[in-house]
């Protein structure tokens, strides 16, 4: 870890940082080798085997009461006045973003 701190002139800090600025046309490559998407699952099996890791534990799905009563330690389906009664869907909403808003005549 670096704890230095380096002066420089202006135009040398833009140009250093310029260097990590790609030019126009060219796309990042976020994950590449191990963790290219083509072939990640046979990629990571593979280098779990010649490190000899042990395979990761699949993962777990729980519902979000479950999850709710783990994390937080509360029913958040109870209501909150009574404790006894469960809420229930009555209706879903759609988000405001997928439909066209309403409007009135121009």
């Amino acid at each position: 870890m670096l704890d230095q701190v380096v002066r420089m002139e202006a135009g040398e800090f833009i140009g250093r940082f310029l260097l990590h600025v790609l030019p126009g046309g060219f796309k990042r490559i976020r994950h590449y080798g191990l963790l290219g998407p083509a072939h990640k699952a046979a990629n990571l099996a593979a280098a779990r085997a010649a490190l000899e890791a042990p395979a990761p534990d699949p993962v777990v799905v729980e519902s979000v009461e479950a999850f709710m009563r783990r994390v937080a330690g509360i029913e958040w389906l109870c209501c909150p006045h009574c404790r006894e009664g469960r809420f229930g869907v009555v209706a879903v909403i759609p988000p405001a973003g997928r439909n066209p808003p309403l409007r009135g005549p121009p």
